[in-house]
């Protein structure tokens, strides 16, 4: 037993020192430029303005993490490593999150405040990006889903022809909606969509609206109101808003769809709520019960939740 908890806590201390100094590395552009071209630590350390000798010691600890590969005195990027932090076309980039990752160590750590005040310390947004964040959603793992979820909102309607992608700037799943032949209206904040806009636009099937969910929605009608990973930043009256408008926004027989951790049945539902008190002043993970109660009162009949093949995610169903 006392062996098991030494594994455990090793693996603790590991998957720590990967998220940072993989991270770090990355936005240092590490990664890039041993793609672009193998070189020395001292070659690398004089193009990146950085130490020879704390670059040796990096690069050493990226080769050890499988991260870098090492021949002569040449090190470069593993396979690996050159498709989730180097090729951003890729679906298996994830570079964006890795800074993203490190980023949410500042609101993480800011818990004790947090837990005194119940509020979030706006002093720990201060390394927020708003590119790392858009783009980081667009993450290997909602890729992978994205077929899915889709296939279970086209089911759920019968034979929708027109979606609002609600906080969509990502574009993964509105994507999915558009290469299916559905008119997809991607509805976000503004400078949130101005991460993506250009690249959206471009999509056959998608067009961009700029807009606050909590206050109004695009006008309809629609066959799918899509909240994909929206309501947990939200506050219960915030949520019960948006559920209305999405009712008066569908067309008849129309279906709202939210996608989102439901508490007490994902098993990082949580989990998820500590990270929402401290980034959102407002936000939680909500139960099946609490959707409900918001999608009855707005209106929404036959009403139901299907549970994704990954468990951490469930879809909640409602019809007009």
């Amino acid at each position: 037993m006392k062996r098991g908890r030494e594994v455990r806590i090793r693996d603790l201390q590991k998957s720590v020192e990967e998220t940072i100094f993989v991270g770090h590395a990355y936005r240092l552009g590490v990664f890039d430029a041993l793609s672009e071209k193998p070189d020395t630590h001292q070659g690398l350390a004089e193009k990146l303005g950085f130490d020879s000798r704390c670059t040796r010691v990096l690069l050493e600890a990226l080769v050890e993490m499988g991260y870098l590969q090492h021949g002569g005195e040449l090190y470069s990027v593993t396979d690996d490593a050159r498709r989730r932090l180097v090729d951003r076309d890729g679906d298996d980039f994830e570079g964006s999150f890795w800074s993203f990752l490190l980023y949410l160590m500042n609101p993480w750590n800011s818990l004790p405040h947090v837990l005194r005040t119940g509020q979030p310390d706006k002093s720990s947004y201060r390394d927020f990006s708003m590119d790392d964040f858009i783009r980081g959603m667009d993450s290997p793992w909602k890729k992978k889903i994205a077929s899915e979820i889709v296939d279970l909102c086209v089911s759920a309607h019968g034979s929708p022809h027109t979606v609002a992608d609600i906080g969509g700037a990502p574009g993964t799943i509105a994507r999915e909606f558009a290469r299916r032949g559905m008119k997809t209206i991607v509805f976000d904040l503004k400078e949130s969509l101005d991460v993506t806009r250009g690249e959206l636009a471009k999509t056959p099937g998608i067009v961009v609206a700029d807009g606050d969910a909590t206050r109004d929605l695009p006008e309809g009608p629609y066959d799918i109101a899509f909240l994909g990973n929206l309501c947990h930043g939200q506050s219960p009256e915030d949520n019960a808003r948006i559920i209305r408008m999405c009712h008066d926004r569908l067309g008849d027989g129309g279906i709202v769809a939210v996608f989102d951790n439901l508490r007490g049945e994902s098993y990082l539902g949580a989990t998820l709520a500590l990270h929402m008190i401290t980034q959102s002043p407002l936000g939680d993970i909500y139960s099946r019960r609490e959707y409900a109660r918001w999608l009855e009162d707005a209106g929404f009949g036959d009403i139901r939740v299907v549970q994704l093949s990954d468990p951490a995610w469930q879809i909640m169903f409602g019809r007009k």
